[in-house]
């Protein structure tokens, strides 16, 4: 299968049901004119010359005119690099030299990044993102059929300015996991969902399984606690998808009890932890509504928890603690030094599965080292009960994730010491109960120089992406390190929470 075919095939099963509508335009569109307008659009990429598996970037927000960009692309055959638009400017331009892309299509409210950009990499052409609905062309057929194995997406993880990770995602693993979200949440024509997370990442896949199972996306702008609320009723919506801190802003800031939420069948949450206080709260507020998602950019929806298993007063304590079963094209197996692990023994947690990304762009060694004889090695530490039900318990791989984003120690690491007066550095998550973790650092001087918390801070907000910012300062003699001269991150944490 392939990104076009999918889309193919719910124009003609349900040509009029609509498939996507933006909440601040009011504007709808019907699954028959969404997918002529992204086929047409592809199509038109590929007239004024760009070539099959060429790489288009797009930085926008959460519109039907990212979405046609997005599926157009793709359908013809070119390559989708999606860019994060909280991103520095010398990190966006990074990938956008790794990736080669030729194109870069920009929202609106992006134009000034956009020039600068072009400036930066003067080989990237640039358009406007926005689709003139009206005059726009239209096909009935895409542009191309991509084999499975032929690129859909390359998916920057970190973002780091050294060195860019940009994860392939080809059309095959792209609909396998398409499958694995439909016969996962059980959403069906109809069924509208609504969408307030960013579009950009591997996560918003979501997006494109309720298209493809028949249901409406109401694409609704940056997460707002209230209006989420008011949006929910007004489109009697039967799912949504948030992340961690997304509950907590809701718990803080809202009533979600007096909303009527009759509709709402499911809200599915990913991207990092939720504290056991934070999801107990949220089940006193939404009921036994939420869905739990296990997954990685290499292997989105893995494993999926439906709320179903919270109905049951007696097991919720211990199933919020989990990640739910394999999802039905996915298998999970655990590695402990000594082989496969028994049930309820802690390792690495390894996935296998056709959902599974081809490996990384430009990197072959790290290809080879991650993913071993179709396995792919998530770096998380984790258990299979006795019933196949995954809990994650750690990560040997130290990505920081907050509020639903990953950002790489070494890279925190490298801004701190390149302050002066730094000697070195070792940054760690801790845990936090709104933004899953915040970013802690361990300094340590060089010898009489006059450093300080503040000047170091100010620093970093010049060289990081705000979210990259470290929180939590500490000053140390020296960095706990093992022999092998490799950071011991969880001294580092412990440090960090407790100085003394």
């Amino acid at each position: 299968m392939n990104v076009g075919s999918v889309l193919r095939r719910c124009a003609q099963q349900w040509p009029e049901q609509v498939a996507v509508i933006d909440a601040d335009s009011g504007r709808a569109l019907p699954i028959g004119e969404f997918t002529g307008l992204a086929f047409g659009l592809g199509a038109s990429l590929c007239e004024q010359g760009y070539a099959f598996q060429d790489r288009v970037a797009i930085l926008g927000d959460n519109t039907s005119d990212y979405l046609l960009w997005d599926y157009g692309l793709m359908s013809a055959g070119l390559v989708r690099v999606p860019l994060d638009p909280s991103l520095s400017l010398d990190e966006q331009a990074a990938q956008l030299r790794d990736a080669g892309a030729r194109l870069l299509a920009y929202g609106h409210d992006h134009a000034e990044r956009a020039q600068a950009l072009h400036a930066a990499v003067p080989g990237v052409r640039l358009i406007p993102l926005e689709v003139d609905v009206a005059n726009a062309p239209r096909r009935a057929e895409p542009a191309s059929r991509p084999a499975p194995e032929a690129m859909a997406s390359l998916n920057y993880t970190g973002g780091t300015t050294g060195v860019p990770k940009a994860v392939i995602i080809t059309h095959g693993s792209l609909t396998s996991a398409l499958h694995n979200i439909v016969t996962g949440r059980g959403q069906g024509p109809g069924d509208v969902m609504l969408n307030m997370r960013p579009i950009w990442p591997i996560a918003a896949i979501v997006v494109f399984a309720q298209i493809a199972a028949g249901g409406t996306v109401v694409l609704a702008g940056r997460f707002q606690p209230q209006r989420f609320l008011d949006l929910l009723q007004q489109y009697r919506a039967a799912s949504t998808s948030l992340v961690p801190t997304h509950l907590v802003r809701l718990l803080k800031e809202t009533r979600p009890q007096d909303a009527d939420l009759s509709a709402l069948r499911t809200i599915d949450v990913g991207a990092a932890a939720i504290p056991p206080d934070v999801f107990m709260a949220a089940i006193d507020a939404f009921g036994p509504r939420i869905g739990i998602i296990y997954g990685l950019t290499e292997a989105s929806w893995s494993c999926y928890q439906s709320p179903d298993a919270l109905r049951d007063p007696a097991t919720r304590d211990a199933r919020i603690r989990t990640a739910g079963r394999p999802l039905f094209g996915c298998e999970v197996r655990i590695d402990a030094d000594d082989g496969l692990a028994a049930p309820d023994v802690e390792g690495e947690v390894w996935i296998r599965g056709a959902h599974l990304a081809a490996g990384y762009w430009g990197k072959p060694d790290l290809t080879a080292q991650t993913f071993q004889d179709g396995w792919f090695r998530s770096g998380d530490l984790g258990m299979l009960d006795d019933t196949g039900v995954l809990r994650i318990t750690g990560r040997l791989k130290e990505v920081i994730r907050t509020g639903g984003k990953s950002v790489l120690p070494d890279e925190v690491e490298r801004a701190v010491c390149s302050y002066p007066g730094v000697a070195d550095a070792a940054a760690a998550g801790l845990p936090d109960p709104e933004w899953g973790e915040r970013i802690g650092v361990l300094v340590v001087r060089e010898a009489g120089a006059d450093v300080d918390a503040e000047g170091l801070l100010a620093h970093c907000g010049t060289v990081l992406s705000g979210f990259k910012k470290p929180r939590v300062v500490r000053f140390a003699a020296s960095i706990p390190k093992s022999h092998y001269g490799k950071i011991q991150r969880a001294k580092v944490r412990q440090l960090l929470m407790d100085p003394d």
